[in-house]
């Protein structure tokens, strides 16, 4: 079951956003650019699987939780790098102007 839920958190749900994050973009802002909303949805899929142990994690003692901050945003960006750029890329492929 464990292994499911890691699965679910850490590809599933970042490719569900970044791919509805830049459709979002692409019909609301349609002045932006390709780059722009690739960047912007690879990182919000990547960042907020994260919050929630990113936030817990805060409450933690200064040595120890630095460690534990810095390798939950080191996940969170190659959250981003692995599975939100390429979806975010493959959803702007075919872009049409709203």
């Amino acid at each position: 079951m464990g292994i499911v839920l890691g699965l679910i958190v850490c590809v599933l749900l970042p490719a569900a956003l970044s791919w509805g994050i830049c459709s979002g973009m692409r019909v609301l802002s349609p002045s932006s650019s390709r780059r722009r909303r690739v960047a912007l949805a690879a990182v919000l899929a990547g960042l907020l699987p994260v919050t929630v142990p990113l936030i817990s994690v805060l409450d933690v003692e200064y040595p120890e939780g630095l460690i534990a901050v810095v390798a939950i945003l080191l996940i969170g960006v190659l959250i981003a790098l692995l599975v939100g750029l390429p979806v975010a890329i493959r959803a702007t492929r075919c872009d049409f102007p709203a």
